[in-house]
């Protein structure tokens, strides 16, 4: 056979063929369409109307195929109008079912492939809940059996190998959920086999979701929302060539594959990129959002990641997703509004794909409002047991959390505020004190503060606040640190700390700090400081601080009215080391004051002007120091009240152990101090009368304060000056002790310029019980100026003849006294004198007792109301109130003479007088004279040059003056008189045993 032979007959057979399969479908077409309904119908108990029906062999040869045109299901008491009654449930506008030849020849209809085309299906619930579909939920009628036997009869109608949708409209509503949606389904083919050896399907097609509504969601965004996918699953294996939907500006893709066996073995990649935060909260509910508190929230966001390994109970396939977010924003309640919002973080379960080997790695947030931003970045592994390293900088305005911040809390708050902040550690499954000190083992803090303003609550106004914060494990530091307190006119221009702690928060009983150094500075002073405390229990501490302060910039801080104002510099040092127990740290802190402490003060040119005068100073300067339990003043000067005064090198022992704490010690006041030019008046201005006020004298006594220590004062004193009332002494320079609890004063080797001479004293003043005390004194005069002696002591002398203008001359004396005193006061009769005076250059003028000896005639002396001598030696002594002359030698011009005898503060005196005239007498006068002295008694008396004494004596008794010849008895008695008085007196009185002793 040729070929061409071959080829036209194969073509025949063809031909042959193919009209036979027509031939056949439209002999049987009517019985197979037929049985074909009735199975439908029978298979899904739907009412169904169908157009125009048509069989073919030639469709999808070897399988026979049914065309249905126009099919429509619908409610069993509906109609078949779709478009005019709501309850039709879906309309087909074709539908191919191709079915086994070999089947179909038993007469059974087995289903291999559909392809249905241009579907409207409809599934609707009313407000009452009921579905259009219900119908489908009844029961068929007849008894269980009959219902087995359908459902019997209705297995193996449909055993699809594919079935392919073309243009499918699914529409979906709900009154009572008031949603709807409309599915477009535009291509889906599904293919599916089953073998002895196992099964094989696909799936392949695209969705399109539109029109979505559900209750007051705003579904808009997602508008004709999009799932393209491509499916198989053979056997146990499940590939994912294509899973791509689109939703809004997102799209989410999938693809992979996994085997499910005993165990899951996955290989799966998804991603999703350009999903729309704004977008996607706009979906929700205006009220939910209002309930979230969230008015805005924006950002873009991809994500990506993987899926690869086994899944069992005891294992997961390892996992790797990657999230990135820019262009985010947030506005949340009242809060600043987030803007500029990136996010890179990394999550994957690590190499054991496990819990406990996963790591979340944020690699960068960063967030800003319009005043402030924040960079963070974190690494977490472990959520079991999480170990973390986290790494942050912010940077803020405070006015923009001020808002924020309760009213009642802050009323001013402004500046910026940056910071770095690293940390890093595992995180305990519980969190307590122990976590504290862990965690700051592990973190670093920088801080920076720029233009901070604060005002809190009623405390003062802080502006211009800026410095730096470092804090690193074991070290605080503060530096640049810089503020105002406007209330006080306090600037600090430069703060510092450093410091480093050891121990633990939580056990803060054994918590050391080290405080290297502190610094606060203003303008014009500062503040330094270093030491260190062990334990917050019982305190092992070591404090070393200074100051220098400018009182003038002082002043500023201080409130109206505590100063009238200031100036000058003051220095302070300060030395502390010691133990207290935190508990009764008030019972310690005197002795830690006093007794573990040093101090130094430096005073430089202070000007002190106070509301109370009594606490004005100025030009004061000097140092003090205090270090074992006493005080130390060196180089100490100043005006007090227009009083010039300085100390130094002085010490105050005892200060602590006798004036605090009352022990019975001696506290001991040693130094050297002077004074300018001093008035009495001045220190009568402290001695103001205090009036007691009546309801004072009502209130119950209290029990006197018992002082047990003793102290004791000694050293120097000088003073330029001192004036009281007419008298004015200088340049006084005294030793003294003074033995308060004693009673015992003394003052010795004082010397001074008094009265136009040199004068150098010494005092003892003793206190006895009873208030009967005693003075001793001496004193030695120089060249003094007897004249100007008197007037200055005139109101204390008060003898009419013993004044400024009687006695002139130059003194030069020497006594020695003792005076009882009596309630301070002195008991004249008690007072005892001795010494002997010089007076040169002097006269007595109109001096009583001189005069008088004018009067006597025989002698011839004239002019004695003005008795100039060169020289008058003296010895006196007082005792009971009388003054005594033991012996008194005077050289005039017109005579010598000596003179003992008694004056009287009564005004009662008595002079016996031997007087050697320097006139040369006649030899008339001369024998009356020597025939006088033998009838007074003085026949045996001598010649001295020449000159034959002449006796005489003055005397006043009962104010009736007169002087007259002397005789030898009463000068006798009156020698014996002054000799009796004065062995009294040396018996009362020895100078010799009087001890000045200023070295006790």
């Amino acid at each position: 056979m040729t070929t061409k032979k071959l080829i036209r007959n194969t073509f025949l057979i063809v031909i042959g063929f193919v009209l036979l399969l027509v031939l056949l479908a439209q002999v049987f077409k009517n019985d197979i369409v037929k049985l074909a309904i009735q199975k439908g119908a029978k298979t899904f108990d739907v009412p169904l109307t169908v157009g125009e029906v048509d069989f073919s062999f030639l469709y999808r040869f070897p399988l026979a195929t049914i065309e249905f045109n126009n099919l429509v299901a619908f409610c069993p008491d509906g109609t078949d109008t779709l478009s005019a009654h709501a309850d039709t449930i879906a309309s087909i506008s074709k539908l191919y079912a191709s079915v086994d030849i070999l089947e179909l020849i038993d007469g059974n209809i087995l289903v291999r492939k559909i392809d249905i085309e241009d579907v409207k299906a409809r599934y609707q619930v009313d407000s009452l809940g009921n579905s259009n579909f219900d119908f489908l939920l009844k029961p068929p009628a007849g008894d269980s059996l009959t219902m087995a036997e359908d459902t019997s009869k209705a297995q193996g109608v449909f055993t699809l190998d594919k079935l392919t949708l073309k243009n499918i409209e699914l529409i979906y509503s709900d009154a009572v959920l008031n949603t709807s949606v409309q599915v477009n389904i535009p291509n889906l083919i599904m293919n599916g086999k089953a073998q002895p050896s196992g099964f094989l399907a696909a799936t392949e097609g695209e969705v399109v979701v539109q029109h979505a509504r559900y209750a007051n969601y705003n579904l808009e965004p997602l508008a004709k929302s999009r799932l393209n996918f491509n499916v198989t699953a053979k056997n146990d294996t499940l590939s994912i060539s294509e899973f791509t939907l689109k939703a809004g500006t997102a799209m989410l893709t999938v693809e992979g594959s996994a085997v499910t066996s005993d165990s899951t073995q996955v290989d799966i990649r998804f991603a999703g990129s350009g999903i729309n935060i704004a977008e996607n909260v706009s979906i929700l509910p205006q009220n939910r959002l209002a309930q979230y508190k969230v008015s805005h929230a924006a950002g873009v966001v991809d994500v990506k990641g993987t899926a690869q390994g086994y899944l069992t109970n005891n294992m997961m396939p390892l996992i790797d997703v990657s999230l990135h977010l820019e262009e985010g924003a947030l506005a949340y309640d009242i809060y600043p509004n987030l803007k500029n919002m990136v996010l890179d973080a990394h999550y994957t379960n690590g190499y054991s794909r496990t819990m406990e080997s996963s790591v979340l790695n944020i690699k960068k947030f960063q967030a800003q409002t319009s005043l402030s931003s924040i960079d963070f970045s974190a690494r977490i592994l472990n959520p079991m047991q999480p170990q973390y390293d986290l790494k942050a900088s912010i940077s803020t305005d405070l006015s923009e959390l001020l808002p924020y911040v309760p009213d009642s809390a802050v009323r001013k708050m402004s500046g910026k505020v940056k910071g770095d902040i690293s940390t890093s550690g595992i995180l305990p499954d519980s969190i307590g004190a122990d976590f504290t000190d862990y965690l700051l083992k592990r973190t670093r803090l920088n801080l920076s503060l720029n233009q901070l303003n604060l005002r809190i609550n009623s405390l003062p106004a802080l502006n211009g606040l800026g410095g730096k914060l470092t804090f690193i494990p074991g070290s605080i530091i503060l530096s640049d640190i810089k503020a105002e307190v406007p209330e006080y006119k306090v600037s600090l221009a430069e703060g510092y700390l450093r410091s480093r702690y050891k121990g633990k928060l939580s056990d803060y009983q054994n918590l050391s700090v080290q405080i290297d150094s502190v610094l606060l500075a203003t303008p014009y002073s500062y503040v330094t400081a270093s030491g260190n405390l062990d334990g917050f229990k019982k305190v092992n501490y070591k404090l070393n601080a200074t100051v220098d302060a400018n009182l003038s910039e002082v002043k500023q801080w201080l409130p109206d009215g505590i100063t009238n104002s200031m100036s000058g510099n003051l220095g302070a040092s300060m030395a502390s080391a010691g133990t207290f127990d935190i508990d009764s740290v008030a019972d310690q802190s005197m002795s830690l004051l006093f007794d573990n402490s040093t101090f130094s003060v430096d005073m430089n040119n202070i000007f002190l002007n106070m509301p109370d005068t009594l606490m004005n100073v100025k030009m004061l300067s000097g140092n003090l120091e205090y270090k074992s339990d006493s005080v130390w003043v060196d180089g100490l000067s100043g005006n007090y009240l227009g009083l010039d005064f300085a100390a130094d090198s002085t010490i105050i022992a005892h200060v602590y152990t006798a004036a605090v704490q009352n022990a019975p010690k001696e506290m001991l006041v040693q130094g050297n101090f002077a004074v300018g030019d001093m008035d009495y008046t001045w220190i009568e201005s402290f001695m103001v009368d205090t009036v007691l006020d009546e309801s004072l004298k009502l209130q119950p006594e209290v029990e006197p304060y018992k002082i047990n220590f003793t102290y004791k004062i000694k050293g120097t004193a000088k003073a330029k000056s001192f004036k009281y009332e007419e008298v004015t002494i200088e340049n006084l320079d005294t030793k003294f002790l003074a033995r308060v609890e004693d009673g015992y004063y003394v003052a010795d080797g004082l010397t001074c310029n008094a009265f136009g001479g040199d004068v150098s004293a010494s005092v003892k003043y003793e206190m006895f019980p009873n208030f009967r005390d005693v003075l001793h004194f001496k004193t030695d005069m120089q060249n003094v100026d007897m004249s100007r002696m008197l007037n200055e002591l005139e109101t204390y002398i008060d003898q009419e003849d013993f004044t400024g203008e009687n006695v002139l001359g130059k003194l030069t004396a020497q006594m020695d006294g003792k005076i009882i005193m009596q309630d301070y006061t002195p008991v004249y009769d008690s007072l005892l004198l001795k010494g002997n005076l010089v007076l040169e250059d002097g006269a007595l003028i109109n001096v009583k007792p001189v005069m008088d000896i004018e009067d006597i005639a025989f002698i011839g002396l004239k002019n004695m109301d003005k008795l100039y001598f060169s020289t008058l030696e003296s010895q006196l002594f007082l005792f009971k109130n009388n003054m005594y002359f033991p012996r008194t030698n005077i050289r005039s011009s017109s005579f010598d003479g000596m003179f003992f005898g008694m004056y009287s503060f009564g005004e009662d005196y008595a002079y016996h007088v031997k007087v050697f005239l320097n006139q040369v007498l006649s030899g008339k006068r001369n024998a009356d004279l020597e025939k006088q002295a033998r009838d007074s008694g003085f026949d045996e008396e001598e010649e001295s040059d020449g000159r034959r004494p002449i006796y005489v004596v003055s005397k006043s008794e009962n104010g009736k003056s007169k002087a007259w010849l002397d005789n030898r008895k009463d000068r006798l008695r009156m020698d014996a008189r002054v000799n009796l008085q004065e062995q009294m007196v040396n018996f009362r009185f020895d100078p010799r045993l009087v001890l000045y002793n200023t070295d006790e």
